[in-house]
């Protein structure tokens, strides 16, 4: 009993605790030290366009297809400095298939390509692979995970996905000043 009871509390102990004031609703979230928590929005898809289907009917297969998205605007409305982001995932999709994609930036756009070639397990809708950015993913004890990327990001406007284009969650990250 004593030693059941030793076992209960050094396991309570070793479990890891989530972060102070992760907040508890659904969603992705973000912590600034000069905002605080931050919650991403769904980002908004002005346009999906597929491409390549006319010519993959018609050589049987033979050809590529795939899907261009359009994020309207120049840049996200979240902006960081962080060049390694964490953001906290709540109920917010499948966090093993959660991707970090970079954007092709247009004069009032963010566009997205997908190709069926570039199709993988770990790339399950088959972004570019030199947009794609992998993820550590760290469970928490109240059933929250974060994430940040393995590398680096440089400047630029990114999505966050979960295996699939949608839902995404848009942010940038602004140069060093």
């Amino acid at each position: 009993m004593i030693l059941g009871l030793m076992f209960f509390l050094f396991s309570q102990a070793a479990a890891p605790a989530p972060d102070a004031g992760v907040p508890a609703e659904p969603g992705v979230y973000l912590h600034q030290v000069d905002t605080g928590w931050v919650r991403l929005s769904p980002a908004e898809i002005s346009g999906a366009d597929a491409r390549g289907v006319r010519l993959f009917v018609y050589t049987g297969g033979y050809t590529d297809t795939g899907m261009r998205l359009t994020c309207p605007g120049p840049a996200a409305a979240v902006r960081l400095s962080a060049r390694k982001p964490t953001l906290y995932l709540r109920e917010a999709g499948t966090v093993e298939d959660a991707l970090i994609v970079r954007l092709r930036k247009k004069k009032d756009s963010r566009v997205l390509t997908t190709s069926f070639s570039n199709v993988t397990v770990g790339n399950k809708r088959g972004f570019d692979r030199k947009d794609v950015f992998r993820l550590r993913r760290l469970e928490h004890a109240d059933g929250a995970y974060s994430v940040s990327p393995e590398k680096d990001l440089p400047p630029g406007e990114y999505l966050l996905v979960f295996g699939d284009a949608l839902p995404a969650y848009d942010f940038g990250i602004d140069r060093a000043r």
